[in-house]
């Protein structure tokens, strides 16, 4: 048992390394892989740090601009809701993690934290204090 407990723990955490980057990873690709000789995985964490950099870099001479015609405000406001717009967008979540809405879990299935009708309704009849953590 506990050596098919390990091997799972080694399998999710080469998936979740394999993954966590899988993501945001830049492609300089156009049909052909052209760097992927050079770039390692090493390489590929500094190259992603240094595309974060630049990004933030672009935005601030974006902002200073339009500030300098009077614009900074309206600027920011929308900068904020394009980004939260971008932090939503699916591929947050890993693949092995439950959504947050149970019904596209498997079985069904709710997420710890999550209030049901049955709890709901017996905290109405009998009190917060009569719920357990155990109830499904």
């Amino acid at each position: 048992m506990e050596k098919e407990l390990q091997k799972y723990r080694a399998q999710k955490a080469k998936e979740y390394k394999e993954s966590r980057w899988s993501v945001r990873r830049p492609t300089f690709s156009f049909g052909t892989k052209i760097f992927s000789n050079f770039v390692t995985e090493q390489n590929e964490r500094s190259l992603h740090w240094l595309i974060l950099f630049l990004k933030l870099l672009f935005w601030l001479v974006l902002w200073g601009f339009f500030v300098q015609i009077e614009f900074g405000t309206v600027f920011f406001i929308l900068s904020m809701f394009y980004w939260v717009y971008v932090s939503m967008q699916a591929g947050s979540r890993k693949p092995w993690e439950p959504s947050p809405y149970s019904v596209f879990n498997e079985n069904c299935e709710a997420i710890d934290g999550t209030l049901n009708a049955e709890q709901f309704e017996r905290e109405l009849k009998f009190g917060a204090g009569a719920v357990s953590g155990n109830s499904k």
